[in-house]
């Protein structure tokens, strides 16, 4: 049994609920305990800093904190949490100005940049390995086609190493390959969706949301796969900002590990665009054991 502690940010206790279950649903199977932090806030996302810096630390390393008097390494599976986090914990590791600062502001609390942090594509490669995940797969996802989709802040850590490459990173696709979907290749897996500026400027978002969508089309994908709440939202969401042409089922990574093990998915009506195409095509694989 592994225990993490769990971030879940605004987005998995709100529009991205199904996504937290998903998540739930996967790791219990693999045995890793999620322990959320208790009363956590919001961590300023990629808005905070771009208004104050120092805020955007206190924000982040006030959730950092709490995670360190659990004891137990971060998990946070939105990409903005989780690039936000892993900044500001390496930051105030290595700067005992800027900690003591932040310490002053956030106590009682102190955030000593102790815990590691990790996303879920880190979390699955640690603690369940790709041969455990072959080992365990009950359902046939062969026929499927997935083009893997990471978003642009996941693996761009600000002056720091991050757990992939940043512009071409492969992680996610090993995890997607070791549960025996077909990947397509694309050059579009690192391109923005728009990220928050579906609030401000839907028109943005729409652009390159559909861009991202066409190009997921023309490699023949039948599915895109992404770790990233906003990600999924803002692709999911092209039907109601006014995309009238084609769309594909925009799945969480969690997700395809259900279609795995369990030959269904959870969040199945928490979806704009229909997966039901992409249900059919699984099969169960003779003689597998959950």
């Amino acid at each position: 049994m592994v225990t993490l502690s769990y971030y879940p940010g605004c987005s998995l206790k709100t529009s991205s609920k199904f996504y937290e279950t998903s998540i739930k649903n996967t790791f219990s199977f693999f045995g890793i305990e999620l322990t959320e932090l208790n009363d956590w806030s919001c961590c300023g996302a990629s808005a905070a800093t771009t208004i104050d810096e120092k805020l955007a630390y206190a924000l982040t390393g006030r959730n950092l904190a709490i995670a360190e008097d659990v004891g137990y390494h971060l998990f946070a599976p939105c990409s903005a949490c989780y690039n936000r986090s892993k900044v500001t914990n390496e930051k105030l590791k290595k700067d005992r100005v800027l900690r003591d600062e932040i310490n002053e502001t956030i106590y009682p609390l102190k955030c000593l940049g102790t815990i590691e942090v990790k996303n879920i594509i880190e979390v699955l490669h640690d603690h369940v390995g790709i041969e455990r995940v072959v080992k365990k797969i009950a359902y046939d996802l062969s026929s499927i086609k997935v083009a893997p989709y990471y978003g642009c802040v996941l693996t761009r850590i600000t002056k720091m190493d991050a757990f992939d490459d940043k512009e071409d990173p492969t992680s996610m696709d090993s995890l997607l390959w070791a549960l025996g979907t077909e990947l397509v290749s694309w050059p579009y897996k690192m391109e923005c969706c728009g990220a928050s500026k579906t609030l401000t400027n839907k028109d943005v978002t729409f652009r390159l949301s559909s861009i991202i969508m066409e190009r997921a089309l023309s490699v023949g994908a039948d599915a895109i796969v992404t770790p990233c709440p906003l990600c999924q939202m803002n692709l999911d969401l092209l039907p109601y900002l006014g995309r009238t042409d084609k769309n594909l089922p925009v799945l969480f990574l969690s997700e395809v590990f259900e279609l795995a093990l369990f030959g269904r998915i959870g969040g199945m009506s928490s979806h704009i665009i229909g997966v039901d195409g992409v249900i059919k095509k699984i099969k169960k694989k003779v003689g597998s054991m959950e």
